[in-house]
């Protein structure tokens, strides 16, 4: 038994150093990609034909925007930014002491008073002629923002900045804010979301004077995920609409606070991206099909590579077809 034992601790010692190892990756240089024709119109089926035998994966970049080889790397670029929210406004006078205020500073250093104070910021109130008009609970959709002139800059901040003035009559504003979106659209076309969800938006409140009101997202440094509340005692917010609510009690202490937006680069651009058209099964791929829906020249690129764990060999295969109207 002890020597049977030992014959197969032997066995897999041999396998592990000789036939047991992976087999060599093989660069899938016979890999080629044809077409019938190289013009196509608009809506009309492209019929690719894929030889040169089994390959493990398959990438196949149409050349569109957003689609295109040469840009997998790419992760900036100057374009049109645009910045679209939601606003609603409650309760008060109108016209009333109560203001909101849309600003961007370049500068800003940290999230606590002394350096939202600190900072430069420009008011770009007015860029913005869609302002709610009336008290209600319905939203009013901004204008599409201009941005450009700060996209020299490496950080940007965006903040909401709420003013409340003590009345002893009347309560103050009521704001909600919702559906921020900004945008960077590049002149070819790639247009890329830099934060258009709540959760990527990085939200933080600051509240400079009467602490007990503020927006109801977190603290800098707090956030729904470790606290439930903000250091007013206000439930943090963890979806839209964020909201300032003074309350409905009359002759409340004046109010000065901001929701401001985590840094973020107006150059970001989203890298191009391929479709997976074969990963990995032990079929053959021979053929696959697309449909150009809009007019253009255009470079389709095919990456056709084999890999193991620690190894890949690409090869790229190119070829340019002219899509008519």
């Amino acid at each position: 038994m002890k020597n049977q034992l030992t014959k197969i601790l032997a066995f897999f010692g041999a396998c592990s150093l000789t036939a047991c190892q992976l087999t060599d990756v093989n660069s899938p240089d016979a890999f080629s990609v044809s077409t019938p024709k190289t013009s196509y119109k608009a809506g009309e089926v492209v019929r690719f034909s894929l030889q040169g035998g089994f390959v493990d994966q398959v990438a196949f970049f149409s050349g569109e925007p957003g689609k295109r080889y040469e840009q997998v790397a790419r992760t900036s670029g100057t374009g049109q930014n645009r910045l679209i929210f939601q606003s609603s406004m409650q309760q008060g006078v109108l016209p009333g002491q109560d203001s909101l205020r849309l600003l961007v500073s370049t500068n800003l250093a940290g999230y606590d008073e002394a350096s939202i104070r600190a900072a430069k910021w420009t008011d770009i109130t007015s860029r913005n002629t869609r302002w709610p008009t009336a008290l209600s609970t319905a939203f009013t959709t901004s204008d599409s923002v201009n941005l450009n002139d700060f996209a020299s800059a490496d950080k940007v901040n965006i903040a909401f900045r709420y003013i409340g003035k003590k009345n002893p009559a009347q309560p103050q504003r009521r704001w909600q804010i919702q559906n921020v979106t900004l945008v960077n659209t590049l002149p070819d076309g790639t247009v890329t979301n830099i934060f258009n969800t709540f959760a990527n938006t990085g939200w933080v409140q600051a509240s400079l004077k009467n602490p007990a009101v503020a927006w109801n997202v977190g603290t800098a440094n707090v956030s729904a995920a470790n606290s439930l509340s903000n250091t007013s005692g206000i439930a943090i917010r963890t979806a839209y609409p964020v909201a300032l609510d003074p309350g409905t009690t009359t002759n409340v202490e004046e109010n000065d606070d901001w929701l401001i937006a985590s840094a973020f680069d107006l150059k970001t651009v989203r890298p191009d991206a391929g479709t997976t058209i074969k990963n990995g099964g032990a079929n053959t791929l021979t053929s696959y099909q697309y449909t150009f829906t809009r007019a253009g020249t255009y470079t389709v690129t095919f990456v056709a590579q084999n890999l193991d764990v620690n190894t890949s060999k690409p090869v790229v295969r190119q070829l340019q077809l002219v899509i008519t109207p």
